[in-house]
């Protein structure tokens, strides 16, 4: 195991920044919707690195323009679990090869990010960091994902590539939200950018 992967466990293995690093990217309306309500459902999304022409990266996906509450956004593969999944990692893997088509077995879980609350959705959703060794196979899911985005780390740390910008959800709720900028039309926003934010506050000094 490399001494990046060792060193991101350790760090995961320590108290969280947690909601210190994730309110860095909430949209504005959030401060008041931070905690999860007894009803709220529990899902997983898995947060998978991989190392390609010495750069580490993370794999994003644009979600199919389906009508959903999050329909054509981005995000990390995951979902609500299910009752046959043993814990809330197995949820993660389980959908990220379902949407995806990546192995469960071909994923080395080496820890969890905090938790958090999406609203709009009524989900508490949990993040599974995998590792992928490169190269990997994906059989991506055209009712579900409508393109997969690799995305270099330094790239998406960068400063210079998150601003404010006013959002329109897919339920026409008008939103003011710091975002990452993938490129000049593409941008992460919502819970998706709050994990970023996490995962940023963690290993951006390592890559």
């Amino acid at each position: 195991m490399s001494d990046f992967i060792q060193q991101i466990k350790a760090r995961m293995s320590q108290p969280l920044p947690g909601r210190q690093a994730q309110m860095k990217m909430a949209p504005l309306s959030r401060i008041n919707q931070l905690d999860a309500p007894v009803d709220a459902r529990q899902s997983g999304v898995m947060v998978l690195l991989f190392e390609e022409q010495n750069q580490w990266h993370t794999l994003l996906m644009l979600r199919a323009s389906d009508g959903h509450v999050h329909s054509g956004q981005i995000s990390f593969p995951g979902g609500k679990k299910e009752e046959l999944d043993k814990d809330i990692v197995e949820t993660a893997k389980r959908e990220c090869e379902e949407e995806i088509g990546i192995k469960q077995e071909a994923i080395q879980i080496i820890g969890v990010l905090s938790s958090l609350y999406i609203p709009p959705s009524n989900f508490h959703v949990t993040p599974a960091v995998g590792i992928l060794n490169h190269p990997f196979e994906m059989n991506v899911s055209p009712y579900e994902v409508q393109e997969v985005i690799k995305m270099p780390l330094q790239t998406l740390f960068d400063d210079t590539k998150k601003e404010m910008r006013v959002i329109t959800t897919s339920s026409n709720i008008v939103l003011e939200s710091p975002v990452y900028l993938l490129n000049d039309k593409t941008v992460v926003w919502g819970a998706t950018a709050m994990i970023i934010s996490e995962l940023e506050h963690l290993i951006k000094d390592l890559i």
